[in-house]
């Protein structure tokens, strides 16, 4: 999660997007990537991710300098990310000693993050429940706003898990993988068979992917975006992202706002923890209902 990018604006949230009190409290990492603005007006705890680029540590919280890091990506520096350690969730915990605390995550088929965390819970004997989402990146991040959301509507333990993951059950992303390199060299796209001609457009749902087809440009891809949501009958949140990856991204997100007026529709950064896999100039959207959460 970052804030070079975007500023994290958010369009029809309404008055229920004011957090008012709430016994229990969340947790997430920063590969959710959730716009800094929204985590401070939902009172959730990020606990950052590190990226080690050409031997340095960085690591992925606030103050991180994410255009910075972007410029030694697009150098092609090696790369590698790892998850927080059991002792940062202890920290985080410690903090919120008293309150339940329901902690979502990045999935374990792609991270040791949810495994750290509840070594951290464990360690501390803190109240603890950690949701394991399944999913990655702003995929979880939606878990996590439907956690804090339900969490500030006063709900208890259990709402709030089941929003979560009812969530993470229905969510989906379409994205370009900018670098396939990077990609493979991540060893999720290993031996698939990704197009050349022109930039792979893939989706995922839950943690499976699919490439639906290789778009001729950024602006063919980013149609192949909007023509997957604009036409829902239901009331969606969408989030859109890139990393430094142009007006493309700012372009996709003013159509959807402008065609869909209801949605919750959230512009963020894709973090460098993302980005060192997906490719420098990756950008996608991410979406599922609202009517059910």
């Amino acid at each position: 999660m970052s804030g070079g990018e975007a500023s994290g604006e958010v369009s029809g949230v309404g008055p229920s997007g004011v957090r008012p009190s709430s016994n229990v409290r969340i947790v997430t990492d920063s590969n959710s990537m959730i716009p800094w603005n929204l985590v401070d007006e939902l009172g959730i705890i990020v606990v950052p991710l590190t990226i080690t680029i050409a031997g340095i540590e960085l690591t992925e919280d606030r103050d991180l300098d994410v255009e910075g890091t972007y410029i030694q990506l697009r150098t092609g520096a090696t790369v590698s990310t790892s998850a927080p350690s059991p002792g940062s969730f202890a920290v985080a915990y410690a903090q919120l000693a008293g309150s339940p605390v329901v902690s979502v995550h990045i999935g374990s088929n792609f991270s040791a993050t949810s495994n750290a965390a509840r070594l951290g819970a464990a360690a501390g004997g803190f109240d603890v429940h950690v949701v394991d989402s399944g999913v990655a990146s702003f995929m979880a991040g939606c878990c996590v706003l439907a956690a804090a959301r339900s969490a500030g509507d006063g709900n208890v333990v259990d709402a709030v898990i089941e929003a979560a993951e009812r969530t993470a059950a229905g969510v989906e992303t379409i994205f370009t993988l900018a670098e396939l390199d990077r990609a493979r060299a991540g060893g999720r796209f290993d031996g698939r068979p990704l197009g050349t001609n022109g930039v792979p457009v893939i989706r995922m749902v839950g943690g499976a992917f699919e490439q639906i087809g290789t778009a001729i440009s950024d602006v063919d891809a980013a149609s192949a975006m909007f023509d997957a949501v604009v036409q829902s009958s239901q009331r969606l949140r969408i989030g859109v992202g890139g990393a430094d990856a142009g007006p493309v991204v700012d372009d996709l997100f003013e159509r959807l706002r402008e065609a869909r007026p209801d949605d919750e529709i959230i512009r963020y950064t894709v973090g460098p923890t993302v980005a060192a896999h997906a490719g420098m100039g990756t950008f996608g959207i991410v979406y599922h209902p609202l009517d059910r959460i």
